[in-house]
Protein backbone atom coordinates (compact mmCIF):
# COMPACT_ATOMS: atom_id res chain seq x y z
CA UNK A 1 0.00 0.00 0.00
CA UNK A 2 1.40 3.47 -1.07
CA UNK A 3 1.82 5.74 1.49
CA UNK A 4 -1.07 8.77 1.71
CA UNK A 5 0.42 11.97 0.49
CA UNK A 6 -3.00 13.81 -0.02
CA UNK A 7 -4.56 14.85 3.26
CA UNK A 8 -7.26 12.86 5.07
CA UNK A 9 -8.84 13.84 8.02
CA UNK A 10 -8.74 10.50 9.27
CA UNK A 11 -5.33 10.48 8.80
CA UNK A 12 -4.83 13.72 10.87
CA UNK A 13 -6.48 12.53 13.75
CA UNK A 14 -4.02 9.72 14.08
CA UNK A 15 -1.01 11.34 14.20
CA UNK A 16 -2.64 14.21 16.12
CA UNK A 17 -3.27 11.43 18.74
CA UNK A 18 -0.58 9.71 18.85
CA UNK A 19 1.77 13.00 19.32
CA UNK A 20 -0.68 14.53 22.26
CA UNK A 21 -0.17 10.91 23.98
CA UNK A 22 3.95 11.64 23.88
CA UNK A 23 5.15 9.69 20.47
CA UNK A 24 7.28 11.30 18.25
CA UNK A 25 7.07 12.46 14.64
CA UNK A 26 9.24 10.21 13.42
CA UNK A 27 8.03 7.52 15.19
CA UNK A 28 4.28 7.98 13.91
CA UNK A 29 5.44 8.27 10.61
CA UNK A 30 7.12 5.13 10.43
CA UNK A 31 4.37 3.78 10.17
CA UNK A 32 3.52 2.35 6.48
CA UNK A 33 0.05 3.20 6.60
CA UNK A 34 0.93 6.93 7.17
CA UNK A 35 2.84 9.95 5.15
CA UNK A 36 6.09 10.66 5.48
CA UNK A 37 7.24 13.33 7.71
CA UNK A 38 8.21 15.27 4.43
CA UNK A 39 4.90 15.06 3.16
CA UNK A 40 3.44 15.65 6.90
CA UNK A 41 5.79 18.50 7.18
CA UNK A 42 4.28 20.06 4.14
CA UNK A 43 0.53 19.91 4.97
CA UNK A 44 1.78 21.30 7.70
CA UNK A 45 3.38 24.21 6.24
CA UNK A 46 0.22 24.47 3.50
CA UNK A 47 -2.38 24.56 6.38
CA UNK A 48 -1.56 27.09 9.39
CA UNK A 49 -4.64 25.28 11.17
CA UNK A 50 -3.22 21.77 11.05
CA UNK A 51 0.25 23.58 12.31
CA UNK A 52 -1.30 25.12 15.36
CA UNK A 53 -3.33 21.59 15.79
CA UNK A 54 0.29 19.69 15.50
CA UNK A 55 1.71 22.12 17.98
CA UNK A 56 -0.46 22.05 20.71
CA UNK A 57 -0.51 18.08 20.40
CA UNK A 58 3.39 18.03 20.68
CA UNK A 59 3.16 20.00 23.41
CA UNK A 60 0.51 18.01 25.64
CA UNK A 61 2.97 15.18 24.20
CA UNK A 62 5.85 16.73 26.17
CA UNK A 63 3.79 16.96 29.24
CA UNK A 64 3.16 13.58 29.34
CA UNK A 65 6.97 12.71 28.75
CA UNK A 66 7.43 14.37 31.49
CA UNK A 67 5.69 12.83 33.79
CA UNK A 68 6.86 9.66 32.44
CA UNK A 69 10.02 10.21 33.37
CA UNK A 70 9.11 11.53 37.07
CA UNK A 71 7.32 8.54 37.11
CA UNK A 72 10.17 6.33 36.09
CA UNK A 73 12.30 8.40 38.76
CA UNK A 74 9.53 7.58 41.65
CA UNK A 75 9.79 4.32 40.59
CA UNK A 76 13.34 4.09 41.10
CA UNK A 77 13.00 5.50 44.70
CA UNK A 78 9.97 3.07 45.49
CA UNK A 79 12.62 0.44 44.74
CA UNK A 80 9.26 -0.42 42.17
CA UNK A 81 11.80 -0.40 38.91
CA UNK A 82 11.20 -4.31 38.14
CA UNK A 83 15.05 -3.85 36.84
CA UNK A 84 18.09 -5.94 37.82
CA UNK A 85 19.66 -3.36 40.47
CA UNK A 86 22.72 -2.77 38.33
CA UNK A 87 20.90 -1.08 35.82
CA UNK A 88 19.11 0.93 38.54
CA UNK A 89 21.70 3.76 37.50
CA UNK A 90 20.85 3.35 33.66
CA UNK A 91 17.41 4.34 34.53
CA UNK A 92 17.78 7.07 36.89
CA UNK A 93 19.89 8.34 34.37
CA UNK A 94 17.54 7.97 31.49
CA UNK A 95 14.78 9.31 33.22
CA UNK A 96 17.09 12.49 33.58
CA UNK A 97 17.79 12.89 30.54
CA UNK A 98 14.31 12.59 29.56
CA UNK A 99 12.69 15.27 31.86
CA UNK A 100 15.38 17.54 30.55
CA UNK A 101 14.78 16.87 27.03
CA UNK A 102 11.20 17.55 27.82
CA UNK A 103 11.76 20.74 29.51
CA UNK A 104 14.10 22.00 26.75
CA UNK A 105 11.55 21.35 24.12
CA UNK A 106 8.82 23.07 26.16
CA UNK A 107 10.96 26.12 26.36
CA UNK A 108 11.70 26.06 22.73
CA UNK A 109 8.15 25.51 21.47
CA UNK A 110 6.35 27.49 24.10
CA UNK A 111 7.20 30.66 25.64
CA UNK A 112 5.11 30.04 28.86
CA UNK A 113 7.72 27.35 29.93
CA UNK A 114 10.53 30.03 29.09
CA UNK A 115 12.63 31.64 32.31
CA UNK A 116 10.90 35.25 32.41
CA UNK A 117 12.50 38.64 33.83
CA UNK A 118 11.39 41.38 35.09
CA UNK A 119 13.49 44.46 35.77
CA UNK A 120 11.79 47.68 37.52
CA UNK A 121 13.18 50.48 38.17
CA UNK A 122 11.97 52.32 40.85
CA UNK A 123 13.40 55.46 42.44
CA UNK A 124 15.26 58.25 40.70
CA UNK A 125 17.76 57.27 37.85
CA UNK A 126 21.27 58.35 37.95
CA UNK A 127 22.10 59.03 34.62
CA UNK A 128 25.43 61.09 34.86
CA UNK A 129 27.39 63.25 37.11
CA UNK A 130 28.32 66.61 37.58
CA UNK A 131 31.64 67.40 38.92
CA UNK A 132 31.92 70.15 41.63
CA UNK A 133 33.84 73.37 41.30
CA UNK A 134 37.03 72.14 42.08
CA UNK A 135 36.75 69.44 40.07
CA UNK A 136 37.64 66.60 42.27
CA UNK A 137 37.04 62.75 40.67
CA UNK A 138 34.62 61.65 43.58
CA UNK A 139 33.05 65.02 43.96
CA UNK A 140 29.66 65.25 42.20
CA UNK A 141 25.50 65.57 42.66
CA UNK A 142 23.99 63.11 40.93
CA UNK A 143 21.27 64.51 37.69
CA UNK A 144 18.02 64.30 37.62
Amino acid sequence: MARPTIKSDVVVEEVINRLSVGETLTAICADDHLPSIRSFQMWCAADIELDDQVHRARIRGTLIQADEAVDAQRAVIAGKTGVDPKCVQAVVTAANNMGHQANARLTKIDNRYKDKQQVEHVGPAIVGWEQGEDQEETKGQPLH
